[in-house]
């Protein structure tokens, strides 16, 4: 019987998404340093806000995205706080994920990823709620 490397049964799956999500960004930072202010102002607007005029959990992620990669963290975190937690958490987990699988004595084996996930779930729901609850209750617009 072979012991495990990680105390999160899920690490494995994580650090293989994370691959893969990380792909993506390179693909997503190119195609905003180039038109990020074309989509993120005038160019992509949500459907659900267009229908119902609510927001939903991933409005104004474009925006958050191309704040941070101009470096205004500030106006990312009020514009979608899910997008720089999540840039912020994944270097820290998959770095430590490769020194734990390619050296097997640095990084923590027991690296909370799928707490960490959840938080940023839990962080994504609470500013939807918050958002909603602004606009419908007191009529202020939070993007």
């Amino acid at each position: 019987m072979s012991k495990r490397l990680f105390k999160d049964d899920l690490t494995n799956t994580w650090f293989y998404l994370g691959i893969v999500f990380g792909l993506l960004s390179i693909v997503a930072v190119t195609v905003f340093i180039f038109f990020g202010d074309k989509l993120s102002y005038g160019g992509i607007t949500c459907a659900v806000y267009k229908m119902i005029h609510i927001y939903c959990p991933g409005c104004g992620g474009t925006r958050s995205f191309n704040h941070m990669i101009h470096g205004h963290i500030i106006q990312s975190i009020l514009c979608n706080p899910f997008v720089p937690y999540t840039y912020a958490v994944y270097p820290v987990f998959m770095i430590n994920t490769i020194l734990v699988k390619t050296t097997k004595k640095l990084g923590f084996t027991g690296f909370p990823v799928t707490v960490l996930i959840l938080t940023g779930v839990g962080l994504l729901l609470a500013q939807w709620v918050i958002r909603n609850v602004l606009l419908l209750a007191f009529n202020i617009t939070c993007l």
